[in-house]
C-alpha cells in the first residue's frame, strides 16, 4: 500500500527529498501500523512521539490504509536528562 508521510521537526532530516515540506510516498505492506513506518524511514522508532493520520491523533499501532496521509513527529519540548 502507498501512504503520503509527512515529517515535522528534527526527522525532517531524515527526508530524502530538496524540499523537506512535501509528504514521502512510502510503500509498505498490507496490514501495516503505524510503528512500521519509522524502520522504513530510517527513524528512531524510540523518538515518534506523535502520530497523526488523516489529521486525527492516532498511536503507533494504529492500523494504515492505502492512500493514508501519516505525521510523524519527534519529542518538541522538554525531556528527561
Amino acid at each position: 500500500m502507498k501512504l503520503y508521510v509527512k515529517l515535522y521537526a528534527s526527522f525532517r532530516k531524515h527526508h530524502p527529498g530538496p524540499n523537506r515540506s512535501i509528504p514521502i510516498e512510502v510503500e509498505l505492506p498490507a496490514g501495516a501500523l503505524a510503528v512500521d513506518l519509522a524502520p522504513a524511514l530510517n527513524l528512531p522508532a524510540e523518538l515518534v512521539r506523535g502520530v497523526f493520520i488523516n489529521n486525527a491523533v492516532a498511536t503507533p499501532q494504529t492500523p494504515l490504509h492505502d492512500g493514508d496521509h501519516v505525521g510523524l513527529f519527534p519529542p518538541v519540548v522538554g525531556g528527561a536528562a
